[in-house]
């Protein structure tokens, strides 16, 4: 006897929208993905071990994901594309984070010289 089941296609949770989540990550799984590529090949480039490389590839991809919004939001502000926003990112992870380090105690030596002649 060929009985045909009528199937059940129906699914409850099934919702259309559940990879939404994922098409809204894409531009930040992309920017990790590039910066960490590209702080990767410029520390071995400049001849260090591997795993020297690696985390200064992965502090340059945080540091570069951190600031993703600040820049998003001056691309908004400007009127510009949202993937303009990435350019100052990949950068950052291509300077390296020595130079973003050798910047900030720059910068902290000019405040300090400030605070101390300003406290006189």
């Amino acid at each position: 006897m060929n009985t045909k089941r009528k199937e059940k296609r129906l699914m409850p949770n099934r919702d259309p929208s559940n990879w939404h989540w994922l098409a809204s990550m894409t531009p930040w799984l992309l920017l990790g993905a590039a910066t960490f590529t590209v702080g990767l090949i410029k520390a071995l480039h400049d001849g260090g071990p591997w795993k020297k490389a690696v985390m200064t590839a992965a502090m340059g991809t945080i540091l570069s994901l951190s600031l993703y919004p600040v820049f998003l939001w001056l691309s908004d502000y400007y009127d510009l594309p949202e993937s303009v926003a990435m350019a100052p990112c990949v950068f950052l992870a291509f300077m390296g984070v020595e130079w973003v380090r050798n910047k900030a105690d720059a910068l902290y030596e000019v405040l300090l010289g400030f605070v101390r002649k300003w406290l006189k």
